[in-house]
C-alpha cells in the first residue's frame, strides 16, 4: 500500500471527539428544610388552635393539572437525593431524619417541575376532617403555620404586613391567606351551632383582588375556582366553626322557580353530616 493511502486510513480511522451540548435545565419548584422547620415552629406555638391535628405539606397544581401525574419530590442535600412519599393529596409530612444540621447545610425539598408549576400549602386537619368541610381552627393554623413563618405561597409581603406577623395580628385580616378547596366551588357556609353566614362572593375565586397583580400569586390560573378567602377579622367565629363546601357539580336550587330569592343555609348539622340512610 502507498504509504499516502496508509496515512489517509490511520486518520479515517483515528477515534473522533464529539461534543455534546445538554441545555441546562431550569430552576425546579423546591423550598428549603429551613422554610419548613420554621412552619413547624409556628405550628407548635400557635397548635392550641387544632390540639388534636398533625402538620403536613401539600402540593397544588398551580398551572396545569396534568402536572400531578408527573409530580415527584426529593429530599436534597448536596449529592444526596432521596424520594419523598405524598399520599393521594400530595401531602407529606417531616421526616424524623431531616435534622437542623441538615436545614443549615442548606438541604432542600426539591420537585421535577419548572418553577411556576406548584402551589406550596400547610396543611392541617384535626381528626374526622373530609373533603366537604373544613374546621376554622385548623384554617387559622394554616395561616400562622404560613404567613411570614414558612412562608410557602406566593404573595406580596410589605412591611406593614411583616410588623402585623411580628406582632401576631396578621391573620386576623380577612385577605392574609387563600385556601383551596378540593374541587371548584359554588359557595361556602360557615356554620357554629345556630349561627350561619353565606360568605359574599367576594370571598371566593379571589373577585375581590387586583387582577393586575394576579400572577404574583398563587391562584389565578388552576386553581382559581377553588380558591376562598375567610373572614379572620371576625373573631366571634371560634375555633369549632365549620368551613362547608357547595361545589359546582352539586345540583343547586334555582332560585327563580321559588320565591325569587335565595335559600337559606341549612342547619349546621344538615350541611356537616350526611343524610341518614
Amino acid at each position: 500500500m502507498p504509504a499516502g493511502v496508509a496515512a489517509q486510513a490511520s486518520t479515517d480511522d483515528a477515534a473522533q471527539v464529539v461534543e455534546v451540548v445538554a441545555k441546562t435545565p431550569g430552576a425546579r419548584e423546591q423550598k428549603t428544610l429551613s422554610q419548613l422547620f420554621r412552619a413547624r415552629a409556628a405550628f407548635e406555638k400557635h397548635h392550641a388552635l387544632a390540639p388534636h391535628a398533625i402538620l403536613a405539606f401539600r402540593l397544588y397544581a398551580r398551572l396545569d393539572a396534568g402536572d400531578l401525574k408527573r409530580l415527584r419530590l426529593d429530599w436534597v442535600s448536596g449529592e444526596e437525593r432521596r424520594p419523598v412519599p405524598l399520599d393521594d393529596h400530595q401531602r407529606f409530612t417531616l421526616d424524623p431524619s431531616w435534622t437542623s444540621a441538615a436545614a443549615e447545610a442548606g438541604a432542600l425539598l426539591q420537585a421535577n417541575l419548572p418553577e411556576g408549576a406548584l402551589a406550596w400549602k400547610v396543611d392541617v386537619r384535626s381528626p374526622g376532617a373530609g373533603d366537604d368541610s373544613r374546621r376554622l381552627g385548623d384554617l387559622r393554623l394554616e395561616c400562622e403555620a404560613d404567613t411570614f413563618h414558612g412562608n410557602l405561597q406566593r404573595g406580596i409581603r410589605s412591611p406593614v404586613s411583616a410588623i402585623m406577623a411580628a406582632q401576631g395580628t396578621l391573620c386576623q385580616l380577612d385577605d392574609a391567606e387563600v385556601w383551596f378547596a378540593e374541587r371548584p366551588v359554588f359557595g361556602i357556609t360557615l356554620c357554629s351551632g345556630a349561627r350561619l353566614r353565606r360568605l359574599p362572593y367576594r370571598y371566593l375565586h379571589g373577585s375581590d383582588g387586583t387582577l393586575a397583580l394576579a400572577p404574583l400569586f398563587d391562584w389565578p390560573y388552576q386553581l382559581r375556582d377553588r380558591a376562598f378567602f375567610l373572614p379572620l377579622d371576625d373573631r366571634a367565629w371560634p375555633d369549632e366553626t365549620q368551613v362547608v363546601f357547595d361545589y359546582m357539580e352539586q345540583p343547586q336550587v334555582d332560585a327563580a322557580a321559588g320565591s325569587g330569592s335565595a335559600p337559606e343555609p341549612a342547619p349546621c348539622g344538615a350541611l356537616a353530616q350526611p343524610a341518614a340512610p
